[in-house]
Parts: C-alpha cells; sequence; structure tokens
C-alpha cells in the first residue's frame, strides 16, 4: 500500500509539471553583451599600465534566475571542469555559444538572444562563460584557440615607477559562472518585453595585482575574480 501511494504521488507530480512550466506567448526577454570601449593603455589602480594585444571572452549560455532560487545559486561551487558539450536553450536559458573579442568593441551591443520565461518573478541573471563551441559565433581562424579558454589575455605590463615592460598572458580554461542581481525583480503574468544588458568593463580586469610581487597563479586567480566582478545587468529602463 505504501509503495503504491508512492507511485501514485511520483505520477501526479510528472502530470503536473508541464502545467508548472507552462510558457506565456508574448513573454520576452532580449538579452545583449555591452562591454566598455578598451583603450590602448590601461591604467590599473596600483599604478600599472597593460598594453592589450589580445582579450576575448567566450560565453556558452544565460539564464534567468527564479527570485526563490538566486540565493541558492549564489552559494554553488563552480568545479574547474572543462565544457565541451554544447549547452541547450530552455525558456528561460540561451545555449547560444559567443566568442566576444574585446580588442574590437567600441562600447557597442552585441544581441545574444530572446527569452521566453513562464510567469513568475526572476530576481537575476546568470552568465556561463567557458571554452566556445567549434560553431560559437564570433570564432574565427585568429581566434581558434577560445576553445580551449573562456578568458584569453595577450599583452604587456608597464611599471608606472620603472618604465619597465614585462609580458601578461592569462588564459582561464575552467568554467567561470557570473550571478547578477537586478535593481529590481522581473515579474511575468502577462505578455511584456523587456531587455536585460550585460555590462562587461574589461578596464577592471587587472585591479588590484602587484605584477612586480605577486607570483603566475596569485595574478590568474585575480583576473579570475575581476572578470567574474567586471560583469553586471541592467534592466532597459535603468539605463
Amino acid at each position: 500500500m505504501r509503495f503504491s501511494l508512492i507511485v501514485a504521488s511520483a505520477l501526479l507530480s510528472m502530470a503536473s509539471l508541464p502545467h508548472c512550466l507552462q510558457v506565456t506567448d508574448g513573454i520576452e526577454v532580449d538579452v545583449a553583451y555591452q562591454p566598455a570601449a578598451t583603450p590602448a593603455e590601461i591604467r590599473t589602480d596600483m599604478g600599472y599600465s597593460v598594453h592589450l594585444q589580445r582579450a576575448l571572452l567566450a560565453v556558452g549560455k544565460v539564464e534567468l534566475i527564479e527570485c526563490d532560487n538566486f540565493v541558492l545559486g549564489l552559494l554553488k561551487i563552480v568545479a574547474p571542469a572543462r565544457a565541451r558539450a554544447h549547452q541547450l536553450a530552455t525558456p528561460t536559458s540561451l545555449g547560444v555559444p559567443l566568442v566576444i573579442d574585446l580588442m574590437q568593441s567600441v562600447g557597442t551591443a552585441q544581441f545574444a538572444g530572446t527569452l521566453r520565461p513562464p510567469p513568475g518573478r526572476y530576481c537575476g541573471i546568470r552568465v556561463s562563460a567557458m571554452p566556445a563551441d567549434k560553431d560559437a559565433q564570433g570564432l574565427t581562424e585568429p581566434n581558434l584557440d577560445m576553445t580551449e579558454h573562456s578568458v584569453l589575455i595577450d599583452g604587456q605590463v608597464e611599471d608606472g615607477s620603472t618604465g619597465l615592460r614585462a609580458p601578461l598572458v592569462a588564459s582561464i580554461w575552467e568554467v567561470l559562472q557570473c550571478e547578477m542581481l537586478f535593481d529590481r525583480p522581473l515579474v511575468f503574468d502577462s505578455p511584456v518585453l523587456e531587455s536585460v544588458s550585460i555590462q562587461i568593463d574589461q578596464k577592471k580586469w587587472f585591479d588590484g595585482i602587484d605584477f612586480a610581487s605577486q607570483d603566475t597563479d596569485a595574478v590568474h586567480q585575480r583576473i579570475t575574480e575581476n572578470v567574474r566582478s567586471s560583469l553586471w545587468a541592467i534592466l532597459a529602463d535603468a539605463q
């Protein structure tokens, strides 16, 4: 009898699942990436000058986070694993791999796609940077190595006090998840069009780094943290 009750409960839950995920036609959220324009020379907060030759970011997935799940999302531990499989799209996520060449950025937006989520309250958005698929948008012959990296930086660092320059090469291959909180919840209960702009400020990627005293691992770790914190989400009516 107990087993029958468990089976009946499971079947009832499965039957109700499609209703929980039902999408209301007309609810749409446009998502675009908007990197800051990359200057020829980036001054850091510790007096160094970074001269970039390459700066690329590979994005594999973007997804809305329901308000009830936002705190849980922030507590997730991201395993340092290589992502190879194409990310499938759902009503609340876009699995469109994209390589963003920040050296080509002049501050213009790059459209990612349109989400069509079910009714609900959404408090934030998650962007996952990961090595690019071979069919990723923006993947070209010169940047084919982005199939091995989430973030790739190549340039030189100039010491402001001595004028000496040293090579700067940093590559992040692990999956980076960036959680961003909206300044107001998106509440969907009827047809509506919203727009979310993912701002990227690559000029902050080198702050807090003393290149003269920190070792390669410490520099890599700080750049990883800076990349995460350099992304933030802005809703259309807040721009």
